[in-house]
């Protein structure tokens, strides 16, 4: 857990530095153009103030995310894609803002100073591109949408500053049609950015499967000995985390061992997967494709014993669920004659060999053992009266 706690940390201070980054350069060039008179720089600049605001957002939201309650008992992950969800369609409207800047605004105050405003421009477009690449790389390593929605809303700034620069070339060197073709590759680029922002934290929000990631939790789980089959794997993303709950059948007898199986995989699993947040794990252990009942018999082999773990004689029938006979045998019970906690040792052999209904004549057991049965699902017959049963095949 301390893993995550450090990791939002860390998402947080990259969108707070992005913030602040982004405000002192929105301020930058809003101050040069109104000074220099450029058209392009303060629009700029206007577009640089509104992303402020979009990383103010998924600040907030990395923020809260990770609170819990008991209202919201798996904490508030989902934020993190909402926010991603707004970054996303703001780096659309940016994209909007500088086609509909380029081509539909009329007139563009160009400055005197067009070299002088070139290199302002360009400084800034170093210091934009030399954060979009850290940011965007921590993204990644941290598996954060929030974090990469405001790295790939930097190639909006950047963007704006290229078109800056081209508007400003073109118009000093009278190159036709240079400006249109730099907004259109960028204008491609920004909306790329924005599907693969917007494709995330939906099919978040929306609980996809993400297929590959549960084929490599299916392939670490079927590995371990043990483990019979996959009865139900679901992984739920929720921000940059994610929730695993798993339904397996165990091969083991006890429930120790069944448990210590669990603890096994839970733990391989965190190792293997950082982001995975809690993995839920249900068992069932193996069942034969048939039914077991194990009649308890006096010394005479016919009719049923009134003593549960001193019955001499077991009688195990297994059929198919359809009713059809699989086998029909008499045995001679070992717990008989143990000194001491037959009724236990009997318990114990009917639990390993499936036993799923145990019948014997009406007597006083103890409510230990009734439990247990109940706890395991294994059904106990007691007769009210002893009558003579079907005779069994000789041993």
């Amino acid at each position: 857990m301390n893993n995550f706690i450090k990791n939002s940390d860390e998402k947080q201070r990259w969108l707070l530095a992005s913030t602040l980054l982004n405000t002192a350069l929105a301020i930058g060039k809003i101050g040069w153009g109104l000074v220099m008179e450029s058209t392009l720089v303060t629009a700029d600049g206007i577009h640089s103030i509104s992303d402020v605001f979009g990383a103010l957002l998924i600040l907030l939201a990395l923020y809260f995310s990770a609170h819990r309650s008991q209202r919201f008992p798996y904490g508030l992950h989902k934020l993190e894609d909402m926010a991603a969800l707004l970054g996303g369609l703001g780096i659309l409207f940016a994209g909007y803002e500088i086609i509909h800047s380029v081509f539909f605004d009329q007139g563009i105050r160009t400055p005197e100073s067009i070299w002088s405003t070139i290199g302002f421009i360009a400084a800034i477009l170093f210091i934009q591109a030399v954060f979009y690449y850290a940011e965007l790389n921590a993204a990644r390593r941290l598996n954060s949408p929030g974090v990469r929605a405001d790295a790939i809303n930097w190639l909006g700034d950047i963007g704006a500053g290229l078109v800056v620069i081209s508007g400003l070339v073109a118009h000093h060197y009278a190159i036709p049609y240079a400006q249109e073709i730099a907004v259109i590759i960028i204008v491609v680029m920004i909306f790329q950015g924005a599907f693969e922002v917007l494709r995330e934290s939906l099919l978040s929000l929306l609980d996809a499967a993400d297929i590959k990631l549960e084929k490599k939790v299916q392939d670490m789980i079927i590995a371990e000995p043990g483990i019979t089959q996959i009865k139900r794997l679901t992984i739920r993303k929720s921000g940059s985390v994610y929730f695993a709950n798993i339904e397996l059948g165990i091969a083991e007898t006890t429930v120790i061992e069944a448990h210590r199986k669990i603890d096994t995989i839970v733990d391989k699993l965190h190792k293997a997967i950082n982001e995975l947040e809690l993995v839920t794990i249900h068992y069932e252990p193996d069942h034969p494709p048939y039914q077991t009942t194990v009649e308890l018999l006096a010394a005479d082999k016919k009719t049923l014993s009134k003593r549960f773990g001193a019955a001499p004689w077991l009688r195990i029938i297994k059929k198919y669920p359809d009713g059809r006979l699989i086998s029909d045998a008499l045995i001679e019970s070992t717990a008989k004659d143990a000194q001491k906690g037959k009724a236990f040792l009997l318990a114990a052999w009917l639990i390993s060999h499936h036993t799923d209904t145990v019948i014997m004549g009406q007597a006083d057991l103890d409510e230990n053992i009734i439990v247990l049965f109940k706890s395991l699902g294994m059904l106990l017959k007691q007769e009210s009266e002893n009558p003579v049963i079907s005779t069994p095949p000789s041993r």
